[in-house]
């Protein structure tokens, strides 16, 4: 690694040390107390409202089942595949436990954010509906300037580090199943997110309702599956998880020994950059449905950290150890692949390539519209095109770098990017919970009979 990259390694290991990941985990734990445990009580009532679609009378460019769809397309992807194995290879089967404490809290974080970000949001100069975190930064609490910073980190982050990981993880696949040079790959990748994105958001919101369900379906079949095979040995796996979570584990295999603080680190930053609960990005996404109710989005929005977490993630993190791959000494995304191959023979392989093309493009092409709103945003409505020119060029960077200095890029930039935004949600916190409480007391009027 050369000494850029160490040095990126560096900040990267301290930032996510003790400053972020008692951050992400302070405000998660503030916000199950002061939201009144939000992800458990309105768990059924977000799986009502997501069953019913957005009236075409509400505001908004997409259906509030589309938002959710662009935003699982947004944080349903290679995090999930490689970011779990890299996580767990790395910090050992205690890692996987990290990521379910982060998902849980997590979900609270990304109702309290995605409320604020449909509240704040605004129609545009060009009539389509923007919001996120630097419009409640700005217009809310009066800090232009943070605004500012938060959409230019989020506008670098996107364009350097989300384009190159997802694009890195997939050539790692594609080069084990298929033989294709990383270069090859990534210019494949780049034209098919180019052809997603270039209608906008309708376009991409599109793409994701019929793309984000049926990678899901796929990939969690295929882990079934897997699991099936290994069933003997999924409680034995459940127990390492456990109790590598609080003691360290040594070496074994191609498994270089890891402590518990590693199995923290690594399982609070996967777990943050799968689900992206608290980073600011997935708001901007929710900013766009058809709805009268920023409560009622708020809890549709949490589920996709549901998903994204407390199911894909648990899906691949079992299977890697169960399997006995995860201390095989393979890295990234390969790692799944070995696990799904020793499950399921050569389909095993194929189910995870397949997996890692349609996480990556639908990861890519949604992140795409963040970046591009948040350019807009700097920058006005004509800097979308161009930044979704540049994004695709990015695309090829993936080819260039080796997956643990891609990651490390990934942490060091998604870090920095969240300090703003979550400042942001414990000032405004209380206003959250106050929106709730008056949503829910609405709900209670409306139920009740006239006399």
């Amino acid at each position: 690694m050369s000494s850029l990259g160490e040095a990126v390694q560096r900040a990267s290991d301290w930032l996510w040390g003790p400053p972020l990941l008692f951050a992400f985990l302070g405000i998660g734990v503030y916000l199950l107390f002061r939201l009144r445990s939000v992800q458990i009580t309105q768990f059924v009532p977000a799986l009502r409202a997501l069953a019913r679609p957005g009236t075409e009378a509400a505001d908004g460019d997409i259906s509030p089942f589309a938002a959710l769809m662009t935003a699982v397309g947004g944080i349903v992807g290679n995090g999930n595949i490689a970011g779990v194995a890299t996580a767990i290879t790395t910090g050992g089967p205690g890692a996987l436990f990290w990521m379910w404490v982060s998902g849980a809290l997590g979900m609270g974080t990304m109702y309290a954010e995605s409320v604020l970000g449909v509240r704040y949001r605004k129609r545009g100069a060009d009539g389509l509906f923007v919001g996120g975190p630097m419009y409640y930064l700005r217009d809310r609490l009066g800090w232009p300037r943070v605004a500012a910073f938060f959409a230019f980190g989020l506008a670098v982050k996107t364009m350097f580090a989300t384009t190159t990981i997802q694009s890195n993880s997939i050539s790692y696949v594609v080069a084990a199943e298929l033989g294709w040079r990383p270069l090859a790959t990534c210019a494949v990748i780049a034209v098919l997110t180019g052809a997603a994105v270039v209608g906008g958001v309708r376009s991409i919101a599109t793409v994701s309702e019929i793309v984000a369900p049926l990678m899901g379906v796929l990939y969690l079949a295929g882990a079934v599956a897997v699991l099936y095979v290994f069933r003997h040995e999924l409680a034995p796996a459940v127990e390492l998880v456990v109790r590598h979570a609080f003691s360290p584990i040594a070496a074994t295999g191609g498994f270089v020994g890891a402590g518990v603080r590693e199995a923290f680190r690594f399982g609070v930053a996967r777990g943050v950059y799968s689900n992206e609960a608290g980073t600011g990005s997935v708001p901007i996404a929710h900013a766009s449905a058809r709805t009268g109710d920023p409560v009622t989005q708020g809890k549709v929005a949490m589920l996709g950290v549901f998903l994204d977490t407390l199911v894909v993630s648990t899906a691949t993190g079992l299977v890697l150890i169960a399997s006995g791959t995860w201390s095989s000494g393979l890295e990234s995304a390969a790692v799944t692949a070995s696990a799904f191959a020793a499950g399921l023979g050569g389909a095993g392989g194929t189910i995870v390539l397949a997996a890692s093309l349609l996480f990556g493009l639908t990861t890519l092409i949604s992140w795409a519209f963040y970046g591009e709103q948040c350019a807009a945003y700097l920058w006005g409505p004509r800097a979308r095109k161009p930044y979704r020119v540049l994004y695709c060029l990015a695309i090829l960077g993936g080819s260039l770098a080796g997956a643990k200095a891609i990651w490390a890029w990934g942490d060091l930039l998604n870090g920095i990017m969240a300090v703003p935004n979550l400042i942001a949600l414990a000032a405004l916190s209380g206003e959250v919970a106050r929106m709730r409480l008056q949503s829910g007391r609405r709900a209670g009027s409306a139920s009740r009979p006239s006399a």
